[in-house]
């Protein structure tokens, strides 16, 4: 299998660098675009992929939204993360949300943002990712796999 890779569309070089450590760890790569098409390029590559996009609610244009739907509908295994760094009231952040979601992000993330959690929720998304690239008797359990009983299974379900 092909390296991963986090795609980082973004504004500045900050997203990118908060990930750095952690991909040379994992053994990651790391690769930036500041243009729209040069982002679906790097998603072309088969390969797992976690995509970071960088997204200002203040920003009219919202090319960050179009970009995910075009990504969520082109690639939908691609998981996508909405990161902006723009403070808003409880009612605009739960709006942009909505429709972060509903256009194909998996997160979407406001102020206050860390390293350790852009980590944890790309590193969550990555090892997914990872287990859908390998073939079923290759594939780590997953931890919902371990240990659950299936009452249906055991004749146990109410009819």
């Amino acid at each position: 299998m092909r390296h991963p890779q986090v795609v980082v569309f973004a504004f500045d070089e900050w997203l990118g660098k908060q990930l750095r450590e952690l991909a040379a760890e994992a053994r990651w790569l790391v690769r930036e675009a500041r243009q729209a098409a040069a982002c679906r390029a790097l998603l072309r590559d088969p390969r797992p992929t976690v995509l970071l996009l960088q997204a200002d609610p203040d920003d009219d244009r919202a090319a960050a939204l179009a970009l995910l739907a075009d990504v969520h509908r082109a690639a939908p295994d691609v998981a996508a993360v909405v990161v902006s760094d723009v403070k808003l009231s409880e009612e605009d952040r739960t709006a942009w949300t909505a429709a972060a979601l509903d256009l194909g992000a998996r997160y979407v993330l406001f102020p206050p943002l860390s390293r350790p959690v852009i980590e944890d929720v790309v590193s969550g998304l990555m090892a997914a990712s990872v287990r859908r690239g390998l073939p079923p008797e290759t594939a780590p359990p997953r931890p919902a796999d371990r240990g659950v009983i299936d009452l249906a299974e055991e004749g146990q379900a109410d009819p």
